[in-house]
């Protein structure tokens, strides 16, 4: 298959070897980082990215509003299953195609010609605007842990939201300027995240319920389903209800957009995939076993003052306010690692689009500065973007909390688009030649493709569902209208640039 001769011209392709003879890619630039990262220290950031169990404990009171504690046990287990499906299907192709692109790069080499560059801009926008919201999402969760401690600890203090925004591009900023001056140099910081992670984790799942005096064993906690809709079905309110598992897997694609920088990427990034699959589970679900089975009362932490329930539970199963405290603070810890983390990935990705032509001044986006080995300028046009999602939260913490919550959506949608073409494509041999590294059978390898489209549908269908009836202007699900958005604005960067100059990477067989 040879590069569609109505595109603009490409720059310096790189080659792969693949097993079965030479195979170009075509349309890559020969621009590249500095490769730093080992088997261990990508693990660890994919890990710190995702965080499966602080996730949890971000948004627990969310889950316990939508379904209840079955919703929350169950759903990391649904949640797992097509995760780990979508990140087979992801590894399978990294490792054949390590790019910083990732899935859109993904598209581009598998779709037909005719269709190549309309898919793989639609699935790189995707992801694009899946990692703006992911950065906004957990640079508010940051923000709300702060502030939660200083609530507690003061308790005549009476925030607002200007306080809340503010803190928050505090954060935006000073994570932007750590990246672009001194990530490269404290690869450690990652390590330390992960070690400090698994250590709280460790603490909290054990200490909480040892501590706690709530003896409930009762298996309503696995059995009793809480359907806080007032009008859906079970089934339906149990779908809706899944956006706390699903935030703990999200950013599965990080350890993608970060090949580039890897050793061995077509070897370590399918790994790293898979490992934050396996340690996402392996921590989130003890750890929401162990909450539940310690909160005394979660009402009372529902209705709390510092609006973040978990502190208050860890504060009731302790029986120690400076207990709470100090689980609190590491968790503070871990999510700003995790934020730093998130920037660092988000940035490669929008380098790699505007390195494909993508976005307007791509020829200044795409370029890494000399002595500081990172894309600047567009961990800067992150910075301003997630500037701009805050202060939607000004405006309405409706609006914005709409807005991070298409963060899944937007993902498995650009997750969803390479799948799609496997499957339609037969898994064919020239494009996953039998050398190599991760060869998943092909009926599984089929079956984890069908998964991850089937997977998307459902998030793209129930996740914009209204959560309770009857729907008004206050609890209305603006994630649709959010989608919309994003469609228009990719939409016509597709007509006044992207249509002219966009190409991704092809085969040349």
């Amino acid at each position: 298959m040879s590069q569609d001769d109505s595109k603009p011209p490409l720059k310096t392709p790189n080659e792969v070897e693949l097993g079965n003879g030479q195979v170009t890619v075509s349309g890559i630039s020969s621009m590249s980082m500095k490769r730093k990262f080992s088997i261990l220290s990508i693990i660890s950031v994919g890990y710190n990215i995702s965080n499966s169990w602080v996730a949890i404990a971000a948004s627990y009171a969310i889950a316990l509003q939508l379904g209840g504690t079955v919703t929350l046990l169950y759903g990391i287990i649904a949640v797992t299953i097509a995760m780990l499906c979508t990140g087979l299907t992801l590894a399978e192709l990294a490792s054949v195609y390590p790019t910083a692109g990732g899935q859109y790069h993904f598209t581009s080499i598998l779709a037909p010609s005719k269709w190549s560059r309309g898919l793989s801009y639609f699935s790189g926008l995707a992801a694009v605007f899946a990692w703006i919201t992911l950065v906004a999402s957990i640079c508010i969760s940051t923000t709300q842990m702060l502030m939660a401690i200083i609530i507690r600890w003061s308790p005549n203090y009476e925030p607002q939201t200007w306080h809340y925004f503010l803190v928050y591009q505090g954060f935006n900023a000073l994570m932007v300027l750590y990246n672009i001056f001194l990530t490269n140099k404290t690869l450690w910081v990652y390590n330390f995240g992960f070690i400090l992670s698994i250590s709280t984790f460790t603490t909290i799942t054990i200490a909480c319920p040892a501590r706690s005096s709530t003896n409930d064993s009762s298996w309503d906690i696995w059995t009793k389903f809480v359907n806080g809709s007032n009008g859906w079905p079970d089934g339906i309110s149990f779908l809706t209800g899944l956006t706390t598992p699903q935030f703990m897997l999200s950013g599965l694609d990080a350890t993608l957009h970060l090949a580039e920088e890897c050793l061995e990427p077509e070897r370590i990034v399918p790994r790293a995939v898979l490992a934050t699959v396996s340690v996402g589970f392996a921590t989130a679900f003890p750890f929401a076993i162990g909450v539940i089975y310690s909160s005394s009362d979660a009402q009372a932490a529902l209705k709390s003052a510092t609006q973040f329930p978990i502190y208050i539970i860890w504060e009731q199963a302790t029986r120690s306010p400076a207990a709470g405290t100090a689980f609190m603070s590491a968790l503070f810890v871990v999510s700003c690692v995790a934020l730093n983390a998130v920037h660092q990935t988000a940035s490669r990705l929008t380098w790699s689009f505007a390195r494909d032509e993508a976005l307007f001044f791509s020829n200044r986006l795409e370029v890494i500065h000399h002595s500081l080995g990172v894309p600047v300028l567009s961990l800067l046009l992150n910075w301003f973007l997630v500037l701009l999602v805050g202060i939607v939260y000004v405006c309405s913490s409706t609006a914005f909390n709409a807005f991070i919550s298409t963060t899944v959506i937007v993902a498995q949608i650009s997750y969803a688009v390479p799948a799609l073409i496997l499957i339609c494509r037969r898994r064919p041999s020239e494009f996953l030649p039998p050398t190599r590294p991760l060869k998943l059978p092909n009926f599984i390898g089929y079956f984890a493709n069908g998964i991850c489209v089937s997977w998307a549908v459902i998030l793209t269908v129930f996740f914009t569902f209204p959560t309770e009836f009857p729907v008004t202007g206050g609890n209305m699900n603006y994630a649709a209208p959010v989608l919309a958005i994003m469609v228009l604005l990719g939409v016509a960067n597709w007509f006044l640039y992207a249509r002219r100059w966009y190409h991704g990477p092809r085969l040349e067989l």
